[in-house]
């Protein structure tokens, strides 16, 4: 329990860091404009002779001019990315504790076994995956050492947790680690593709270092994918969160080296190269229809009883029958149609259609077509989205967006969805949402997308000209 509740202490802290941390410079130019103006009036006496009288009598037309200074100040501010990478999310499932005691995170360390979530929990035999690294709130900046050599950077995350097996006093964990970085570019195209040397420090409540060399691809729209190998060497002190009293865990202070390899995975995590930090942002070209933090949906579905309705209540429920959340979301623009057609993920994807009928699933794969209805500000999205862990479920419907700030979207969206009755949930899920059942559905949802972005066409990369 108090594990979770670090994370969770550590969760609640990102949106706050990245309100403090700058990631966007701003350059001002002050200077001054001067509107010079001159006015030229001819008059000609005596016009009814109108005719020229030679040097000796010159015409009597004379011109006047009046001249005008008008000279005032004009700010103009350009906005520029103050960020080698920004990011809320990274996960990674690594080989490198004892097999004996598996978490079993699978691969990315995003697939646990919902049903082992006990504070007891010391692991497993026959675990694919034994351990995982997770980082929340993630930035680097650039570090202009070493004469202001290339590539170099210099970064943190809110919360770091690296955990080798399911022995919590054998791994470590941080907040607000140190981390520098250098990478040599293999290809500087989008997507980027890196390799990188990394050293890290972490002193609360863990105190460790950990050095480590990495591939990594991305990013693009938000996603990168990265394999990882290093060593993890530092201790837990008596007292710490990770180190219990009781017999299902050790006492006093526990050392531990920690070699690991694996593969991770982050979602709306976002890379640039050190030009990219010289282009304004109005100028940057981008992969995706659609990236977002959060969408929560109000649903109406088909279901016998309401997830609002009570236990005395006959009638089934309210009109809103459930409820759905997705996480970290994006839409990635495919060379298909005029890059219309996309692939899309959520980190987590939850649909509550009733009291028995609910989904809950890390990373869904979703295909969909985006056609604008009316320009910029309202688009059909019919998609089709596979839910594949740890419950299933796949639905087919469509969608209509309406687009009203670069932060805020309002939704519509209809589906006929078909899942249920899985067993890697385990009590974690069924003690809160109950026992879950085949179902076939229909719904229809009012969608509240909140800091989500809906690029125009000529945004995207693939149409500047």
């Amino acid at each position: 329990m108090k594990i979770t509740l670090l994370i969770i202490i550590g969760l609640l802290f990102v949106p706050m860091f990245f309100s403090c941390v700058s990631i966007t410079r701003t350059e001002t130019d002050i200077f001054t404009i001067s509107d010079v103006d001159t006015t030229y009036a001819y008059h000609v006496r005596n016009a009814p002779e109108n005719e020229d009288r030679g040097v000796v009598f010159p015409s009597s037309k004379v011109i006047e001019y009046q001249r005008d200074l008008v000279q005032y100040d004009s700010i103009v501010e350009r906005y520029y990315p103050d960020f080698i990478r920004v990011g809320l999310f990274e996960s990674v499932g690594i080989f490198g504790g004892d097999a004996d005691h598996a978490i079993g995170t699978g691969i990315f360390g995003t697939y646990p076994s919902l049903g082992d979530f006990d504070e007891h929990f010391r692991g497993a035999k026959g675990r694919t995956v034994p351990g995982g690294i997770y980082r929340f709130g993630i930035v680097e900046k650039r570090l202009r050492w070493f004469r202001d050599a290339a590539d170099w950077t210099i970064g943190t995350h809110v919360f770091e947790a690296i955990l080798p097996d399911a022995r919590m006093e054998k791994g470590f964990m941080s907040f607000a680690p140190l981390y520098l970085r250098k990478r040599w570019y293999l290809s500087r195209d989008i997507p980027y593709i890196s390799v990188a040397a990394t050293f890290g420090l972490g002193y609360f409540p863990s105190q460790y270092i950990n050095l480590s060399g990495s591939i990594e691809l991305g990013s693009i729209g938000g996603l990168n994918v990265r394999a990882y190998i290093g060593l993890a060497t530092g201790m837990n002190a008596e007292g710490s969160v990770l180190v219990r009293s009781n017999s299902d865990f050790a006492s006093g202070s526990v050392s531990n080296t920690i070699p690991y390899f694996g593969l991770g995975i982050s979602v709306l995590d976002f890379h640039n190269i050190v030009p990219e930090t010289l282009k304004e942002w109005k100028d940057h070209e981008h992969s995706s229809w659609d990236i977002g933090l959060a969408q929560f949906g109000l649903l109406s579905s088909t279901t016998d009883r309401s997830a609002f309705a009570t236990k005395n209540d006959t009638t089934g429920g309210p009109l809103f029958s459930g409820y759905f959340i997705r996480v970290a979301n994006t839409r990635i623009a495919l060379p298909i149609f005029d890059h219309k057609v996309y692939a899309g993920t959520s980190l987590i994807n939850m649909s509550i259609l009733g009291e028995r009928e609910w989904a809950f699933s890390v990373l869904p794969i979703r295909i969909g077509y985006w056609h604008t209805l009316i320009e910029d500000d309202l688009i059909l999205e019919p998609f089709l989205e596979m839910n594949y862990y740890p419950t299933y479920s796949f639905q087919i419907g469509t969608r209509f967006n309406l687009r009203f700030s670069e932060s805020f979207n309002f939704s519509i969206e209809g589906a006929y969805v078909s899942g249920g009755d899985n067993n890697e949930t385990g009590l974690f899920l069924e003690n809160n949402y109950g026992l879950n059942t085949k179902y076939s559905q229909f719904y229809i949802a009012l969608v509240f997308n909140i800091w989500d972005r809906i690029f125009y066409s000529d945004e995207l990369r693939y149409n500047k000209k």
